[in-house]
C-alpha cells in the first residue's frame, strides 16, 4: 500500500509501516491505520508489548499556497520503509505517520499534539517556518525531535537534535566555500528583507570573518521583488567577485538566471537545498559553477550510502525525485534509530531523548558522521550540533563531487 499525507483536519490517519538496515538499504511494506484508535496518554508511556510498533511522527511541510517539500515526505517514508524491511528498531516495526503542517505554527502546533497523544518515541521535523507551533508542544512533552531546522527556537530547546546546522552552518559555509573554491576577494549578497535572509547574510559575513575578510555589501529586496536585474546590476558596480545568495529556493533560481545574464563572471554560493536538480534543469547555463554549501554529500554521489539512498528512493517512492533536503530526514530516522537500539529497557520518548545524547558517532553513510553529544552552546544557537560543511558546485548540468569536508565552528563563535 502507498504512503499518504496526514493532515490535522482530516478524519483519518494513515500511517506507513516500513525498516531500515544499519547501512540504510531501505525496503519495507505500508499500512493504513484508522484515526479512532486509542491513544496513548503520554509521549513517555510505556510501551505494554515488546511486540508492539513503535511509533515516529514527521513534521513536514509538504505542501502550502507559496512553498512545500514533497521530497522530504518522501524520504522520510522511504527511510522508514527501509527500516522495518531489515527488521525494524530492536525487533519492532515501526509506525509513520506524516503530518502536513502547511507552513503554518498553528497547524504544526496540532500535528504536535497529535504526536503526543499517539506515544511517539521522536519526531522528524522538515524544512518549515511553521515549526515554531511545534517546538514548544514537543518540548513539554518531552518528545525529541530531529529536524532540517530554520527556526529559532530548534536551535535552543533542549529537546531538539538538528540534523544539519541550518542558516548559520550553511551560509558561513558558502562564504568559505565560494574563498577557498574559486579565490574570492570581494564577496556581496542578495538577501530578502526579512530578518530571517538578513540574518542569513550575517553568518556569511562570520564565515568570512573567520578567513580575515568581510562581506563587502548585504543587497536588500523586498519580499515583492520579481526583477532580479537591479541587484545583480549593484553587485556589479560593487566590483564583487562572489555572491552569496541568502534566498528561498524559487527566488534563488531567479538570482541566479540573473547574475548568468548580468554578471556572467560573478561565482554564486548558497544552500544546498535552495538549488534541487530541477532546479538547475530549469536554470540551464546559468547554474554552471554555482558552489552549494550541504552538510552531507551531494545527492548523486556514488558512495555506498547515497547509494542507497537513491535506490530505496527508487523502490519505494519511484515518483519521487532525491534531494539534497530527503538527505536530511533520511538521516534523522538513522539516528532515532541508532539511539533507540541502545536503549536497555522500555524505548519511550525519554529514554530516546537519553540515547541521543550519547551518540558520539552516527555513520549514516551520507556525509560526515554525526556527533550528538556536544552541542555548539553558542547564545540563541545551543543546540547546533553538526558544524560539518561539504560542498560542491554544479557543472555539466548536474552536482560535482564533493570538496573535502570542513567545519565552521570558528565562524559561529565568530558571530556568537
Amino acid at each position: 500500500m502507498t504512503n499518504r499525507i496526514y493532515h490535522p483536519d482530516w478524519t483519518r490517519r494513515l500511517t506507513a509501516v516500513a525498516a531500515v538496515a544499519s547501512t540504510l538499504a531501505l525496503t519495507a511494506a505500508c499500512s493504513a491505520t484508522p484515526d479512532d484508535e486509542t491513544p496513548a496518554t503520554s509521549a513517555t508511556s510505556a510501551v505494554s508489548s515488546e511486540s508492539a510498533s513503535l511509533k515516529l511522527v514527521g513534521i513536514l511541510t509538504v505542501s502550502a499556497p507559496s512553498v512545500g517539500f514533497p521530497d522530504q515526505a518522501a524520504a522520510i517514508e522511504a527511510a522508514v520503509s527501509a527500516v522495518n524491511d531489515a527488521g525494524g528498531i530492536a525487533g519492532r516495526k515501526v509506525e509513520l505517520t506524516v503530518c502536513n503542517d502547511q507552513a503554518d505554527p498553528n497547524v504544526s502546533a496540532k500535528c504536535a499534539q497529535d504526536a503526543v497523544g499517539q506515544g511517539a518515541i521522536a519526531v522528524i521535523g522538515g524544512l518549515s517556518v511553521g515549526g515554531s507551533g511545534m517546538v514548544p508542544v514537543l518540548e513539554q512533552a518531552g518528545i525529541p525531535l530531529l529536524s532540517h531546522p530554520i527556526n529559532p527556537l530548534e536551535f535552543t530547546s533542549k529537546t531538539s537534535w538538528p540534523i544539519p546546522g541550518g542558516t548559520p552552518v550553511s551560509f558561513s559555509g558558502a562564504a568559505i566555500g565560494l574563498v577557498k573554491t574559486y579565490g574570492c576577494k570581494k564577496v556581496d549578497a542578495i538577501t530578502q528583507s526579512l530578518p530571517s535572509s538578513i540574518a542569513s547574510a550575517d553568518f556569511a559575513d562570520a564565515g568570512l570573518r573567520s578567513l580575515g575578510m568581510k562581506l563587502n555589501a548585504k543587497i536588500a529586496v523586498p519580499t515583492t521583488n520579481a526583477d532580479y536585474g537591479p541587484p545583480v546590476a549593484q553587485v556589479v558596480s560593487n566590483g564583487a567577485d562572489c555572491v552569496v545568495l541568502a534566498l528561498p529556493p524559487g527566488e534563488a533560481g531567479k538570482a541566479i538566471a540573473a547574475l548568468g545574464a548580468g554578471a556572467p563572471g560573478v561565482k554564486t554560493g548558497l544552500a544546498a537545498a535552495s538549488l534541487t536538480q530541477a532546479l538547475i534543469d530549469q536554470i540551464g547555463k546559468a547554474a554552471e559553477d554555482v558552489l552549494l554549501s550541504d552538510s552531507f554529500l551531494p545527492v548523486n554521489s556514488n558512495e555506498a550510502g547515497m547509494v542507497a539512498f537513491r535506490d530505496a528512493m527508487k523502490k519505494y517512492k519511484p515518483d519521487a525525485t532525491p534531494t539534497s533536503a530527503g538527505v536530511v530526514v533520511w538521516s534523522a530516522v538513522a539516528a532515532v534509530k541508532a539511539a533507540a537500539e541502545s536503549v536497555q529497557g522500555t524505548v519511550d520518548a525519554a529514554s530516546v531523548q537519553e540515547a541521543l545524547g550519547r551518540l558520539s558517532s552516527v555513520d549514516t553513510g551520507v556525509g560526515p558522521a554525526l556527533n550528538l553529544t556536544t552541542p555548539l552552546g553558542l547564545k540563541d544557537f545551543d543546540r547546533i550540533l553538526n558544524t560539518n560543511v561539504v560542498t560542491y558546485t554544479v557543472k555539466n548540468g548536474t552536482y560535482s563531487d564533493a570538496a573535502e569536508p570542513f567545519s565552521v565552528l570558528d565562524a559561529l563563535r565568530e558571530n556568537g
